[in-house]
């Protein structure tokens, strides 16, 4: 992480900047290496079996204090000059307010290693019917969507945590928002807006003798985006974490389901990921993860999804790391493929 001081005279007066703050730079960039043996015909990700990608993060964050004990910060992350997320917090003793899309109660207190990308351990194929694989066992809605919304996170009392999240639809796309304040009228399709969403998080953590544990649960609903398109979304995660030295073990299960204009539910994946890691030394971290996800309520195609992930992180030096992932999967469901992926990853962090 790099920080930089603004204290120049034309940064200062462009940007209304004390000469006294500083910004924080980070984040990093990483290339993948996908390979993949399968069943299917016909690829979807690449006509060899094979494939490279890349991603680029700049994360910039900035906190100032008050003498009233007041703390201010801001955040600001760009991926692949495509993707944003942000926000400001207010802390002090009432606990932390923020606003905007990056500080979620379900994008902060989930613990799968998918969703987080810990290995980079994403499967490049899809399997329909089973939602989104590379991203695990999680409950977490307005920060995929990519909402802007209010968060409350409490003080810890007596090894307690609870985050309180609600992320305004408005209008579904920013380019009906864009049309829209320039004086034409959005189209029929947006002029609901979207979905509202409200997150609830609650984790509590403590320790018996040499052993750590973490226990949370969260719910997640957003409502239908038009009020007619019956696509309203309830998520539910709970998950325990148990550590021991250089051993951590960790189970979530979740449920993802999707509800009609009538309120019956037509879609309910259900998902459970377990993991173990071992940090066998400071530059070396392996684990092992598995996955198993499926619609309960499709009883046509019955879709099914078994993966199992092996690991490994390793530190060249600072700021530059392997990463390593072997995937096996099996899928049952409208089209039916089993293989295996590789995935072999070079990531600088700045």
């Amino acid at each position: 992480m790099r920080k930089v001081l603004l204290t120049t005279t034309a940064l200062v007066a462009l940007g209304g900047v004390s000469a006294a703050s500083a910004l924080d730079i980070s984040g990093f960039q990483r290339f993948t290496y996908h390979s993949w043996d399968d069943t299917l015909a016909d690829e979807t990700d690449g006509g060899n079996d094979t494939a490279m990608s890349d991603e680029n993060r700049i994360v910039l964050s900035h906190s100032v204090t008050g003498d009233n004990g007041l703390t201010a910060s801001g955040y600001y992350r760009i991926d692949d000059m495509a993707e944003s997320y942000r926000d400001i917090t207010v802390s002090g003793d009432f606990g932390a307010v923020s606003v905007g899309n990056y500080t979620t109660a379900g994008g902060f207190m989930y613990n799968s290693h998918i969703y987080n990308g810990t290995f980079k351990d994403n499967n490049h194929q899809s399997f329909s019917g089973v939602g989104t694989p590379k991203w695990g066992a999680y409950a977490a809605l307005a920060d995929t969507i990519g909402l802007n919304g209010v968060t409350y996170t409490a003080p810890e009392m007596a090894g307690f945590t609870l985050m309180v999240t609600h992320a305004d639809g408005g209008y579904e796309s920013e380019s009906a928002y864009v049309a829209d304040a320039a004086g034409t009228a959005p189209t029929a399709a947006v002029t609901g807006g979207g979905g509202d969403v409200n997150e609830y998080g609650l984790a509590y953590a403590g320790a018996v003798g040499d052993m750590s544990f973490r226990v949370h649960g969260i719910t997640a609903k957003a409502d239908d985006t038009t009020g007619t398109a019956g696509d309203e979304q309830e998520n539910q995660e709970f998950g325990v974490n148990v550590g021991s030295g250089p051993f951590e073990a960790r189970f979530t299960t979740a449920s993802q389901e999707t509800n009609d204009t009538a309120g019956v539910a037509s879609a309910d994946i259900e998902i459970n990921e377990y993991s173990v890691t071992y940090k066998a030394s400071d530059d070396l971290t392996v684990g092992i993860i598995t996955q198993s996800r499926k619609d309960k309520l499709d009883t046509t195609n019955n879709p099914k999804l078994d993966e199992t992930i092996f690991g490994a992180n390793y530190f060249i030096m600072p700021g530059l790391r392997i990463q390593a992932s072997y995937v096996d999967y099996d899928y049952e469901g409208a089209t039916n493929n089993s293989g295996s992926q590789t995935n072999i990853a070079l990531r600088i962090d700045y």
